[in-house]
């Protein structure tokens, strides 16, 4: 089932467990048909006033791969929140089809500037990286699934960048690809990256590995 936006229509975890119109709907969750462990229903009602108070307005709940949700390509955050089985981790992706030139300096002949090549929105899934590159590591990466009629995949009429690989347009039933070192690239995010000079954005999806093992690998 899909809302007017032609999104899969859902109602998040921590809605179901807060708001009491819903009491029915968590007993039949968590004691009639027992899909929703109370543990976790306990968790999402913990954040239950982050969701209330907009905090979380706009955030993608996911838990599983093959989970599809909407991912507008021109937008500079993207967020989420990965639920698993005794904990929830929010995860902001920044700048996932965008890419820049130039250079940050000051003085340089050509100054820094980030690039939006392609305005959409499209319905996508993570999935683990099968790729041989990626061969022993927990890596995620996205899969487009379809576009939508009222935000169909198109060159972003602001673009000034220099021409646009063919690759860089969505294309349903294949990974998303991003354009990096001058080349494109699949979109990847190693779960378990570590260094000195920044988080691992990506961390939270660790989850979605976690949740393949004890639930299954598939939304």
């Amino acid at each position: 089932m899909t809302n007017k936006r032609e999104v899969p229509w859902c109602i998040p975890l921590p809605a179901i467990a807060g708001y009491q119109t819903f009491a029915p709907v968590r007993h039949i969750l968590t004691a009639v048909d027992a899909t929703v462990p109370q543990q976790l229903m306990d968790l999402a009602r913990e954040h239950y006033h982050r969701f209330h108070f907009g905090n979380l307005l706009g955030t993608r709940y996911l838990h599983a791969f093959g989970q599809p949700f909407e991912l507008p390509l021109d937008r500079v955050n993207n967020a989420f929140a990965v639920v698993g089985k005794d904990r929830v981790a929010y995860a902001k992706l920044k700048n996932i089809l965008s890419f820049h030139t130039g250079s940050p300096h000051p003085g340089d002949s050509e100054p820094l500037e980030r690039h939006f090549p392609v305005s959409a929105t499209v319905i996508c899934c993570f999935e683990p990286s099968s790729l041989q590159e990626h061969s022993g590591k927990r890596v995620v990466v996205l899969r487009v699934l379809r576009s939508l009629e009222w935000d169909p995949i198109r060159p972003n009429a602001s673009y000034t960048g220099p021409p646009i690989p063919p690759e860089l347009y969505p294309q349903a039933g294949q990974l998303l690809m991003t354009f990096r070192y001058r080349k494109p690239r699949v979109w990847a995010a190693n779960v378990d990256r570590s260094g000195w000079k920044r988080s691992n954005t990506a961390a939270p999806f660790a989850i979605l590995f976690e949740n393949a093992l004890e639930y299954g690998s598939s939304a």
